[in-house]
């Protein structure tokens, strides 16, 4: 069995104005699989942490550009920030759980 570990970013105050409705909100949600990953190992975490970078770069639209803009938004930018923070403490405990044998 793969075990995907899921994010789930309710965009309201990363894309939509503060007052907008739970109608106008949008949520995006990316994966990151780990169990092929032995995260006792530097190689491992190496390649768990370029997992985890591009599930939230993918999930906050860092490679998405307003026309005539080559910049990435405040609010991606401010969003990617938010989803690695919580990947790398969620995965933070996944990696103590495996170097404690669990």
């Amino acid at each position: 069995m793969i075990k995907t570990i899921t994010l789930a970013l309710a965009s309201a105050a990363l894309f939509a104005a503060p007052a907008a409705s739970a109608a106008e909100r949008e949520t995006r949600t990316t994966g990151v699989t780990h169990t092929d990953l032995d995260l006792t190992t530097e190689d491992g975490r190496a390649e768990l942490d370029r997992r985890i970078e591009s599930a939230a770069k993918n999930v906050c639209g860092m490679n998405e550009r307003a026309t005539g803009s080559n910049m990435t938004s405040r609010e991606a930018r401010t969003c990617y920030r938010d989803a690695k923070r919580q990947l790398d403490n969620h995965f933070a405990e996944i990696i103590d759980d495996q170097r404690r044998g669990g």
